[in-house]
């Protein structure tokens, strides 16, 4: 069992306005641990190609079994978001808004549900 989720996941470290190929995932896990202190919103946008427009998700069940607004963080708090990519588009970005974010906070996308297994870590196409 541990070796099939170990091959069948895909972390992504996460970088401000990055594109995230999600093809062939049907979930994902965001993790940030912010540098400021206040609310923090979960921004996600999706298109069709790597340099698409993209438009929000309008999906009320993307964040599963929570808000897309966490109030009141800490400064260094672990704060994740599990999210539902079925009907999403191949290609997503994740923001975060609010004074819950601060300054170039660390953050992590662990893509999973991977319809193929093992997962294989090639560069992403258009």
């Amino acid at each position: 069992m541990k070796r099939e989720l170990i091959q069948n996941i895909k972390a992504i470290p996460l970088e401000a306005d990055e594109a995230i190929d999600r093809t062939g995932f049907l979930s994902a896990v965001v993790a940030i641990k912010p540098k400021g202190s206040g609310d923090l919103t979960i921004k996600v946008t999706h298109a069709d190609t790597k340099a698409g427009d993209y438009a929000a998700v309008e999906d009320p069940m993307l964040v599963v079994g929570g808000e897309a607004t966490v109030k009141s963080v800490a400064s260094g708090d672990l704060v994740k978001f599990d999210l539902d990519l079925v009907g999403c588009k191949p290609f997503i970005k994740v923001d975060f808004e609010g004074d819950g974010e601060g300054s170039s906070a660390p953050a992590v996308i662990v893509l999973g549900d991977s319809t193929l297994a093992p997962v294989e870590d090639t560069p992403s196409g258009e």
